[in-house]
């Protein structure tokens, strides 16, 4: 999980650094809004699920699920209310975890590829 984290955490600097060069900041803005709410998102996932693993109560599983999209209701709803704000570049920012999923995949698939003794690869 960190590492998805990790690499999330670059495709949204990248992301909203790049878009803030070529198009305009608040745009970049936006993005880099939209990824940090789905970062906050997993990383609160996360933190709950070990939890609830590790003491394996349901109450506190349904109770970190109320509170996580409370939470995050009340943040994009203060998101949305700012000048700077961008629908569809926000979006892009939610949807940009894609992108560190997909990098998550191929680099576990080489690295169990090599594992294997595997070199034809690529």
């Amino acid at each position: 999980m960190k590492k998805v984290l990790i690499s999330h955490l670059l495709v949204s600097a990248l992301g909203s650094f790049l878009i803030a060069i070529f198009t305009a900041a608040h745009q970049g803005y936006s993005f880099l809004a939209g990824s940090l709410v789905i970062f906050l998102s997993f990383l609160m996932l996360g933190i709950g699920f070990s939890l609830i693993f590790e003491k394996k109560l349901i109450a506190l599983a349904i109770s970190i699920i109320v509170f996580k999209y409370a939470i995050l209701g009340i943040i994009i709803f203060t998101i949305v209310k700012l000048p700077w704000f961008t629908p569809l570049w926000f979006a892009m920012g939610v949807a940009s975890f894609v992108l560190s999923a997909i990098y998550f995949a191929i680099d576990e698939s080489l690295r169990s590829a090599l594992k294997e003794g595997n070199d034809n690869v690529i």
